[in-house]
């Protein structure tokens, strides 16, 4: 069940997401199950699953942006609206790993 506060979350295009990787003060957080992120996962990205995220939220409640991605996008937009409930205001959703991976974006 998505989280009330998921529509707002933006959703950012692969052009956006490119863009803002590597910035300062901007951390990508990745919100699959660890299976999946062993297949691979945005460069730099920190890993917390979705089960998971609302209490983990201080590993990245220090970022001035946070760039949220799963494998389609509708678990990035359940953690986006978790992480605003916590306080953080710029919060944009990336959609799915695979968008980033095939159009040759930075992995680990």
């Amino acid at each position: 069940m998505p989280h009330p506060n998921a529509d707002a979350i933006p959703r950012i295009s692969y052009e956006e997401a490119q863009d803002l990787h590597g910035r300062d003060g901007v951390v990508f957080l990745d919100v699959r199950e660890p299976a999946e992120v062993a297949a691979g996962k945005i460069a730099g990205a920190v890993a917390i699953p979705l089960g998971e995220v609302a209490a983990r939220v201080d590993e990245v409640a220090g970022a001035q942006t946070v760039v949220v991605y799963c494998a389609a996008g509708a678990r990035a937009a359940t953690a986006g609206g978790l992480l605003r409930e916590a306080g953080l205001a710029d919060v944009r959703n990336a959609g799915g790993f695979r968008d980033w991976a095939e159009a040759d974006g930075a992995v680990d």
